[in-house]
């Protein structure tokens, strides 16, 4: 007999034999499951279901530790298909042993299947002789079959399993450009996990694809075809409707559903919906909350090693050692197969507050120490710059220019030659200004906090031992950009050095407001596809010139004051012309950039600044105000194909520093830059 399987969706069976508390929730049909407790005892003397088949399929069965676990929405049953039953069970007794087996389809008993079998072993295994219930008893639609095991002492054990019955016209529709895999059934929803993306979908049998937006009730497109491409769709709810040619076949209909991934607390829909990065509180510590969402994905916690995967629930647990903190709950949903989808971060995640009062910086309450460890840049050695640090409120001031890789590690040994030295307090869990850190932050086994991933600045650090719980550290530490301070030397003055930038991420504006971000890429089916690519501009950080500004040269004399005009430079983030230079004579600070637009790895224009033939002003190289692809790509007569546009932005800024070394100082200055890269891709097909 045929066997149809879609996507799992495991739902916990909760037997007559589990009712004390424990459940199951075994993932993707393993039969290793999870107790919520280890002390919870096996179901080893009520009635139990050691099997269950349809047509061949094994939807029910025991772990390896005694539990039920079930496939739900599994199994899937052909139209006009009788369901064959095969049922092995257990019951246990003393004297005569009965083994009662009763059926029930959507809460209604089948008489008919009714058996019952006497015996007098203690336990008594039976394979129920293989049953059928007969296609016309079985609806298109959803069902559930409940299977009821009763022993002579009246002890019950019960199964719910819930499949589908498929209706007999539907055709057959796959996700993807070939014809393979599962097929979706109809009416079912098709999450897009983000702002926008697109998806494919694929019938062996020709016909008409229509999409449409739900909320304005409008049609936005319609195809014939054996393929069909919803092409870039933004955040909101659609429906595609595939009309087959063969007027015996039923239309097939999916949801489509853009946007980010949805998390409730509790555990299901009916709990609040929390938005991305929202703050809730937990009532006490220590605490569970329980997070759901609608589809299956991988949860975590930041910084404690709290994970699960291919799950819709989780609890998270609030220790009370990190009373007073914030700690971050992140969800990412398994996207699955999709190759037109935009590549972006699908996650979604959530703050928790944890109450209570975080603890203080001081040496009597804090027990651990602390190393610092500091390598200014790829060819030096990582050096010890302190040793045995314990908790203070004093603010530890820790200089490099520029800032490379600065450690602050529980055992600096250990950072530095690993595994094999002592790492004293152990791995554990850190706090940057009250807030938990993930791991990207930490080294392997999160026995130090690289402070070089954070700007300079001053900082509150927290660490709280995984090993000793009550070992903690808490101290202020403040990253300077800047050599570090020399008592009687020649000194760094106005206009030596500029400001540093701290760029935001590059990106392009559609008219509509549409962002658009390094890795992006567009799918692009028709012409009217490309009308919102006709005036891109370019968001970036670079110099603005606020007009002028006086400064004191000689600030130290009182009598004898000199001032200089100079231009008032400052750094901004926001809309750029494209191939534009912002540079004035004399100034600390400037920028440019640099846009090329690539048709199938073909360099088809580049629009770059020249440097200015005067040497009495700043550059007049102002650039273009936007970017016309839509223009670009008429230009090739409308070729499919991958276009390309790479923008480069360059910040550059004077530093001054002094050194000390063959008994004098020395001045330096250096024109340092920063640069920023990002990649648009746009296929046309």
């Amino acid at each position: 007999m045929k066997k149809w399987v879609v996507s799992a969706l495991l739902v916990c069976l909760a037997t007559g034999s589990l009712l004390s508390g424990a459940t199951v929730s075994p993932a993707m049909g393993a039969t290793t499951t999870m107790k919520r407790t280890s002390q919870a005892p096996a179901p080893v003397q009520k009635p139990i279901h050691d099997m269950i088949v349809f047509n061949d399929f094994q939807v029910a069965g025991l772990s390896a530790g005694g539990w039920n676990w079930v496939k739900n929405d599994e199994f899937i049953l052909p139209p006009d298909t009788p369901l064959d039953i095969d049922v092995t069970q257990t019951t246990y007794g003393s004297g005569t042993n009965v083994s009662r087996s009763e059926v029930f389809l959507d809460g209604t008993e089948l008489t008919a299947f009714q058996n019952e079998k006497t015996a007098a072993q203690a336990s008594l295994k039976w394979q129920i002789p293989r049953f059928t219930i007969p296609s016309a008893q079985l609806s298109p639609g959803i069902h559930t079959l409940t299977f009821v095991v009763t022993d002579a002492k009246g002890q019950k054990s019960t199964v719910h399993i819930r499949f589908r019955v498929e209706e007999q016209n539907y055709p057959y529709i796959y996700e993807g450009e070939k014809a393979t895999g599962d097929a979706i059934p109809s009416g079912d929803t098709v999450a897009i996990f983000g702002l926008f993306g697109s998806k494919v979908f694929s019938s062996k049998i020709a016909g008409t694809w229509s999409l449409s937006n739900k909320t304005t009730n409008t049609e936005m497109r319609s195809v014939k075809g054996s393929v069909f491409s919803s092409g870039s769709l933004k955040g909101g709810k659609y429906e595609v409707v595939f009309t087959p040619d063969d007027g015996a076949l039923t239309p097939w209909m999916v949801n489509l559903q853009v946007g980010p991934a949805e998390v409730y607390m509790g555990t299901n829909e009916t709990g609040q919906k929390l938005s991305p990065n929202q703050k809730i509180s937990a009532t006490k510590a220590p605490d569970t909350i329980s997070l759901y969402a609608p589809f299956p994905g991988k949860w975590w916690v930041n910084g404690t090693g709290q994970t699960l995967t291919d799950s819709q629930h989780f609890d998270v647990v609030i220790p009370e050692t990190l009373a007073g903190l914030t700690i971050s709950v992140t969800y990412e949903p398994n996207t699955g197969k999709d190759e037109q989808a935009i590549q972006m971060d699908t996650s979604s995640t959530i703050q928790i507050q944890v109450p209570g009062t975080p603890a203080v910086c001081e040496p009597t309450t804090a027990t651990a120490n602390m190393d610092v460890l500091m390598q200014n840049n790829d060819k030096s050695s990582l050096m010890v710059e302190r040793r045995n640090l314990y908790s203070t409120s004093a603010t530890v001031r820790l200089y490099q220019n520029p800032v490379h890789l600065i450690w602050l590690a529980t055992a600096a040994a250990h950072v530095e030659f690993g595994s094999e030295e002592d790492d004293d307090e152990g791995p554990g869990v850190w706090a940057v200004d009250n807030v938990v850190v993930d791991a990207s932050k930490l080294n392997g086994d999160h026995t130090a906090l690289k402070l070089s991933s954070f700007n300079p600045g001053r900082y509150k650090v927290n660490y709280y031992s995984k090993r000793e719980p009550h070992q903690s550290w808490c101290g202020y530490i403040q990253v300077i950009e800047s050599s570090r301070p020399i008592s009687s030397a020649p000194s760094c003055d106005i206009g030596d050095s500029g400001a540093i930038p701290y760029p935001t991420p590059l990106r392009l504006v559609s008219k509509k407001g549409q962002q658009y971000q390094d890795g992006d890429h567009i799918v692009v089916d028709s012409k009217s596809d490309l009308n919102d690519l006709e005036e891109l501009v370019l968001m970036s950080t670079h110099v603005v010139n606020k007009g002028t500004k006086r400064i004191i040269l000689n600030a130290s004399s009182r009598t004898d004051r000199r001032y200089v005009h100079v231009p008032d430079l400052v750094w901004e983030d926001g809309a750029t012309s494209l191939g534009s230079r912002q540079e004035s004579s004399g100034a600390t600070i400037q920028s440019s950039n640099e846009v090329k637009i690539i048709y199938n790895d073909k360099v088809l224009t580049t629009i770059k600044p020249s440097r200015s033939k005067r040497d009495d002003d700043r550059s007049d190289d102002t650039g273009v105000d936007s970017l016309n692809v839509k223009q670009l790509i008429d230009f090739q007569d409308g070729k499919p194909g991958v276009y390309s546009i790479e923008v480069t932005n360059t910040m550059e800024y004077l530093t001054c520093q002094v050194t000390y070394g063959g008994k004098s100082y020395t001045k330096d200055t250096d024109l340092l830059e920063k640069k920023q890269k990002m990649t648009l891709k746009i296929e046309v097909k």
